[in-house]
C-alpha cells in the first residue's frame, strides 16, 4: 500500500445495526488492545487488562495488531537468548486468546500487524509451497472462535472510526498524520506510544484519533529500542464509547505500577 493512500479495500461496514447489538443505553463500549508481542508481553499488565475487560464489559473487543511477536520467523538477526520455535509462540498466543474468548464478548476483531505479517513474508520468501496452507488465522484458530480477521495494511470501520495497525507512519504523531491523510478519525497501534487528538469536523461532528501504547515487557526489548521503550512507550490500553451518531469517544487507560483506573475504579 502506498503511504498516505486509502487502503486497497473499501471500508468494511460496521454501522451500529450491523453488530446485532442493542443500543438501548445510547452507546456501545469498545475496548482496544494495543501491541502485546506475546510471548514477550508484560505479565502483570496483562492481568490488569483481563480484570479491566471484566469490569468494563465491552460489546466490541479489538486487537490492534502485533498481538503475536512471531520472533521465530523474523527476518532480523535473532538473539540466541530469545531464540524460540514458532509452535511455542503459537501456543502462547492461543493461551492468551482463550482467556479473551472466555469473556463472552459479543464481537471480537483481530487486526493483523507487521509482526503477524512476518509469517506470510517468511512463507513467501522461504517456503512458497506452503502459501495458503499456513497462515495466522489458521494457526491461531480464529475462525473457529468467532474472531473477525483484518489483514495487515487493511482496516475496519467502527462507526466513523477507521481502525488499522498502522497507515505507514510511526512516532508520536502517527495518529495525527494518518487522520489528516485519510480525512477520517483513526485508531492505530504500532508506535507503542499513547496520544490523541480531538477535532470538530466541518459538519460539527466530534472526531478523535488515538494510539493506546502497548502491553509488551520493556525488559524483553532489543538493545536498539531500549531507549525509546524506557522513555516514550506507554503501557496501557484504550476504551471507546460508540454513539448512535457513529462518533466514538476515546480514552487511553495507562497501566501504572500494576494498576489502572477505569471509569473511576482502580483495577489491579
Amino acid at each position: 500500500m502506498v503511504v498516505g493512500s486509502l487502503p486497497t479495500v473499501p471500508y468494511l461496514p460496521t454501522h451500529l445495526t450491523d453488530f446485532g447489538i442493542s443500543m438501548a443505553r445510547g452507546y456501545k463500549k469498545v475496548l482496544f488492545i494495543p501491541d502485546t508481542h506475546i510471548p514477550y508481553n508484560d505479565r502483570r499488565a496483562w492481568k490488569v487488562l483481563i480484570k479491566s475487560i471484566k469490569q468494563f464489559q465491552p460489546e466490541i473487543l479489538v486487537i490492534l495488531g502485533d498481538f503475536a511477536d512471531c520472533f521465530s520467523v523474523s527476518k532480523h538477526d535473532k538473539s540466541p537468548i530469545r531464540k524460540t520455535l514458532l509452535h511455542k509462540e503459537v501456543d502462547a498466543v492461543r493461551d492468551h486468546l482463550e482467556q479473551l474468548e472466555g469473556l463472552e464478548i459479543k464481537r471480537k476483531i483481530y487486526v493483523a500487524g507487521n509482526h503477524e505479517y512476518r509469517l506470510e513474508r517468511y512463507i513467501t520468501q522461504k517456503a512458497p509451497e506452503l502459501f495458503g496452507l499456513v497462515d495466522i488465522p489458521t494457526l491461531l484458530k480464529l475462525p473457529q472462535n468467532n474472531w473477525e480477521y483484518v489483514e495487515y495494511k487493511r482496516h475496519i470501520c467502527i462507526g466513523d472510526l477507521a481502525v488499522s495497525h498502522d497507515y505507514g507512519s510511526a512516532g508520536q504523531t502517527a495518529h495525527r498524520t494518518a487522520a489528516q491523510r485519510l480525512g477520517v478519525p483513526v485508531v492505530i497501534g504500532h508506535t507503542h506510544r499513547a496520544a490523541s487528538i480531538t477535532r470538530r469536523s466541518f459538519h460539527g461532528k466530534h472526531t478523535q484519533s488515538a494510539m493506546f501504547g502497548w502491553l509488551g515487557d520493556v525488559s524483553e526489548v532489543d538493545y536498539m529500542h531500549q531507549a525509546s521503550a524506557k522513555t516514550n512507550w506507554s503501557t496501557g490500553f484504550g476504551i471507546g464509547y460508540l454513539l448512535k451518531s457513529g462518533e466514538v469517544v476515546l480514552h487511553h487507560i495507562p497501566i501504572i505500577g500494576g494498576a489502572a483506573i477505569l471509569e473511576g475504579v482502580i483495577v489491579k
